[in-house]
This record gives C-alpha cells, sequence and structure tokens, in this order.
C-alpha cells in the first residue's frame, strides 16, 4: 500500500497551535492529541453510472491511512476526526481468441480522500493499564478513478480511456484497546465488527472480503496507530 497524506501538515499545524493554548485536566495531560491510523480493511467506493467498470478492472477500492486530530473529554469519552489517504491499482491483459484482435491491455488507478469522524467510549481498563473501549466512524470519501485501455490488431494500438468521481459514506462500529508506550505516546489496535456503505453498494461479491476465509476476514478488520497528547 502506497499512499500519500495530502495537505496532513497544514491540518495538524493549525490544530495544534490552538492545542498548546487550551487546559490541562486534573491528571496533568493535555486533553488534545494528534495520531495517525491505518486499517487492514478494504472500502469501495461505488460511482453513479460508471465508465471504468467496462474496462474488466477493479476500481473504486482504497483503505486510507489518517492523520487525526482529537480531544479527550474525560478518561472515558473523546472524539476525533481526521484527513485519510487511500488508492488501488489493477491491470490485466487478455485475448479473446479471434484471428483479427491479438490482445486487449487494462489499467486502473483510484485516489481517495476521506475524511474520518470518529467516536470513543471507555468501557473499563483490563489489568488496570489497557483501556477497553468501543467505537464508531463515519467516514465520507471522495474518489476519482482513471482507467484506460488499450487494443492490438494486427499490430495497430487503439487506445481509450475513462474517467469517474464520486463520494460514498461509510460507517464502521468496533472495540479496541489503547496501550501506553511513553508518557504522551500510546497506541492502540481496534477489531471492526461492522462496515457498511452507507450511501452505496454492498456486495456480497466484490465487497468486505465476504468470501475471504473466517481467518482472513479477522485479519482484514483489524486498525491500528498512535497518538500523541498535546
Amino acid at each position: 500500500m502506497k499512499s500519500t497524506i495530502i495537505l496532513s501538515l497544514l491540518f495538524l499545524s493549525s490544530f495544534a497551535s490552538v492545542a498548546q493554548q487550551v487546559t490541562q485536566d486534573n491528571s496533568g495531560e493535555g486533553k488534545f492529541y494528534i495520531g495517525a491510523g491505518l486499517t487492514n480493511v478494504w472500502y469501495h467506493i461505488y460511482y453513479d453510472s460508471p465508465k471504468t467498470d467496462e474496462y474488466a478492472v477493479k476500481t473504486g477500492y482504497f483503505h486510507p491511512i489518517s492523520l487525526n486530530f482529537g480531544y479527550k473529554a474525560n478518561e472515558r469519552i473523546s472524539v476525533q476526526v481526521g484527513l485519510a489517504y487511500g488508492g488501488s491499482k489493477d491491470s490485466g491483459e487478455w485475448s479473446p481468441g479471434s484471428t483479427d484482435t491479438l490482445l486487449y491491455e487494462a489499467h486502473s488507478r483510484t485516489h481517495v480522500l476521506a475524511i474520518p469522524v470518529a467516536g470513543r467510549l471507555v468501557f473499563f481498563k483490563a489489568f488496570r493499564r489497557f483501556p477497553i473501549y468501543g467505537t464508531a466512524t463515519l467516514m465520507p470519501s471522495f474518489g476519482s478513478t482513471k482507467a484506460n485501455r488499450t487494443e492490438t490488431r494486427h499490430g495497430v494500438i487503439t487506445s481509450t480511456e475513462a474517467k469517474d468521481k464520486g463520494m460514498n459514506v461509510f460507517a464502521t462500529v468496533g472495540v479496541g484497546f489503547n496501550y501506553r508506550i511513553s508518557t504522551r505516546f500510546e497506541g492502540y489496535v481496534e477489531y471492526l465488527f461492522f462496515k457498511r456503505n452507507l450511501t452505496g453498494k454492498n456486495s456480497f461479491d466484490h465487497d468486505w472480503d465476504q468470501f475471504a476465509t473466517k481467518s482472513e476476514q479477522i485479519y482484514r478488520s483489524f486498525a491500528l496507530g498512535i497518538n500523541y497528547r498535546l
């Protein structure tokens, strides 16, 4: 997964300058934090009247990497908003077996910018150290896909191209736990047992790894990250 977070430094620095002026909670720790997260979950944007579907390659898939800004209201409740980027690419070639057409080649590239908004509620602390919490996220995602295809016929190459743009809103629900790395750094691991596209399709054939084995489905439902208290 090769991803580049655009505009992230500007996003975080603007909030960090504000966070340095806020009051501290009773424990002496800041209520605001910044962090980074990634997930194994594959999301799938569905476009209206897609043109790239005709190119016989996968389009609209992504698993995001995010930079987040959060607020811890108290020891149990926290909320955060993030800026995330994800994408994918696919390619293939085939021959229909006819005598006049030798080869088809197709390629696609998807880019997605997303804004995950999440809330967390701590249920209890395991071994007095690891907070166990529930989490829910809404993530508006804005995607664009470009696909191209070349046809080789009697040595003559003909190329065509198509582009799609669109937005879907995804929802996830899961459980997770935090672990303290140092005074200001903490990591987290989450298992997302509910995943849903609220504004697009939820295809059994194409989405949420529903044809994968049970162990693969579990593995592809994890998210993890690290936060830094301001």
